[in-house]
């Protein structure tokens, strides 16, 4: 029976118990207590500082303007690790990477193993309708693609972490892209992202009349950067308007060297093809807000839009093609500074959220998992989301400070995003890098310095050995892991890099 229907039926039995003197009042009260529908979106390398809502002066995100303008918008989110698969491996387990031995590539099977339960478990058995649109990329297999993990719909996910091209049809030259993409109809010259806008808008079409769970994960703004010529253009004019030279490819005029020797970041957003992917990922939220609005279901759906971690702004030796700065933070994807993890995050719950509200409570990617479980009203579930802590108290507006946050990247990719092997906490506004293959830490007050460009670490030795020994701590109690001595990796330094603390 549809939900709509049991909430007519509920209604009219209680208006029926005249000797219970129940009235009309308490009917509708009890009819609603549907529990409310989740929408969560997540891009892909999309950094914090891409919106103009925190501070892009270049790109255009009116759709996620009205979003943080109907919600809340966090100033402190983080992701549980600074490249794709592990941060998601975060966001639907509720547990750090770390746990699953992921960031070291030693699993030989599903990166998400099945014996963890995800949200979409948890929402599935309390009678939600679960979809997964888009990039999954936790599954080498079928048994483990989102069907295997709470979801009852699977849309253009599988394996594959990015299209070959954002045109149709998308995955036709890789193994990985066939399996993910080869079963979807489309047509010539169809763009990847409207396609799963649309997907999206029909999911909930059809499943307007019962809770659902959707989350949608675009594979924008993922290389390759590609976009529709006119939206290219249109920002290429922008930028000329604005005085600001456009780049394309490889060589970009404003990247600089980061000092270390090895690798260096972009410092302009000034990538037109970029900002045009930007805007395909700010339609695809316009259109599914409005569609959620036409249906009468926005004041009872929860809609949360992050990141998968920073934007793409750092390079080593290799001349690759970057898309963007995340300044005033430090470095981008694959780096464990707060241009790496740190990402945007709006979360909208008309009733419930405040419009136009912000806070800066401290959360990461693994808290979203028990927060949509609290959202939903169902019970939490440490043992399952066990790194995860629900952030439902501060989108109503407390103020708090969250537990310590911990990291771990045990290989790094010092050729394509300069990156080196580091692991790292957060406790309130100190922060301690441990870059143990190079041999030192950096420390820094991230209340005093965003860019993370001042390591004080010989000026506070007890702070740095406080947060060392809860960096220790965490190690031992995730089972990290590590880079065995000895053995060669494609991705290890061939020296270790020493940076003097300043």
């Amino acid at each position: 029976m549809k939900f709509s229907k049991i909430k007519l039926v509920l209604s009219g039995l209680i208006l029926s118990l005249g000797s219970y003197q129940v009235n009309a009042e308490a009917a509708s009260k009890a009819a609603d207590t549907i529990k409310p529908n989740i929408v969560l979106i997540i891009a892909d390398d999309l950094g914090r500082q891409d919106l103009e809502t925190y501070g892009s002066d270049f790109h255009e995100t009116p759709n996620l303007n009205q979003l943080a303008s109907e919600g809340m918008k966090f100033n402190n989110t983080y992701v549980s690790h600074p490249r794709c698969v592990p941060s998601r491996i975060g966001f639907m387990s509720g547990q750090s990477p770390t746990r699953t031995g992921s960031s070291l590539k030693n699993h030989k099977l599903n990166a998400l193993p099945l014996a963890k339960v995800t949200f979409a478990e948890h929402l599935q058995q309390a009678g939600y309708s679960t979809g997964f649109i888009g990039k999954w990329h936790l599954g080498k297999k079928k048994d483990g693609w989102p069907q295997a993990q709470g979801f009852d719909e699977s849309i253009l996910a599988a394996s594959a972490g990015a299209p070959d091209s954002y045109f149709y049809p998308w995955g036709a030259k890789t193994k990985k892209g066939k399996e993910t993409f080869g079963s979807a109809k489309g047509k010539k010259g169809e763009f990847l992202t409207d396609r799963m806008s649309a997907e999206a808008l029909s999911f909930i079409e059809r499943h307007k009349e019962e809770p659902f769970l959707l989350v949608l994960s675009h594979y924008a703004v993922h290389t390759p950067i590609e976009s529709l010529g006119k939206d290219t253009d249109y920002f290429t004019n922008k930028l000329e308007k604005m005085g600001r030279k456009p780049v394309k490819g490889g060589k970009q005029y404003d990247i600089k060297p980061d000092g270390t020797g090895i690798s260096e970041q972009k410092t302009l957003q000034n990538h037109p093809t970029y900002a045009a992917m930007v805007k395909s990922v700010d339609d695809s939220v316009g259109k599914l807000n409005a569609k959620l609005k036409a249906l009468g279901l926005d004041k009872n759906t929860v809609v949360i839009f992050t990141s998968d971690h920073g934007g793409l702004s750092s390079r080593g030796p290799k001349p690759r093609e970057v898309a963007t700065s995340n300044l005033p933070y430090k470095h981008g994807k694959g780096w464990l500074y707060d241009g790496g993890i740190r990402v945007p995050h709006i979360i909208k719950w008309p009733g419930v959220i405040a419009e136009n509200s912000v806070s800066d409570v401290q959360v990461t990617g693994t808290d979203h998992y028990p927060t949509m479980l609290e959202a939903a009203g169902l019970p939490l579930s440490p043992k399952d989301h066990l790194d995860g802590v629900s952030y439902i108290k501060a989108a109503k507006g407390e103020n708090y400070t969250r537990a310590p946050m911990f990291w771990h990247s045990p290989i790094s990719r010092p050729n394509s995003t300069g990156d080196r092997i580091s692991s790292a906490v957060i406790d309130g506004d100190w922060k301690l890098i441990n870059w143990y293959n190079d041999g030192f830490v950096e420390l820094f007050n991230l209340k005093d310095d965003l860019g993370e460009n001042n390591n004080i670490a010989k000026q506070h030795p007890e702070k740095v050995k406080d947060l060392q020994a809860k960096l220790d701590a965490w190690l031992l109690d995730a089972n990290a892991q590590y880079r065995k001595p000895g053995k060669k990796m494609k991705w290890d330094l061939p020296k270790p890099i020493k940076v003097s603390a300043k």
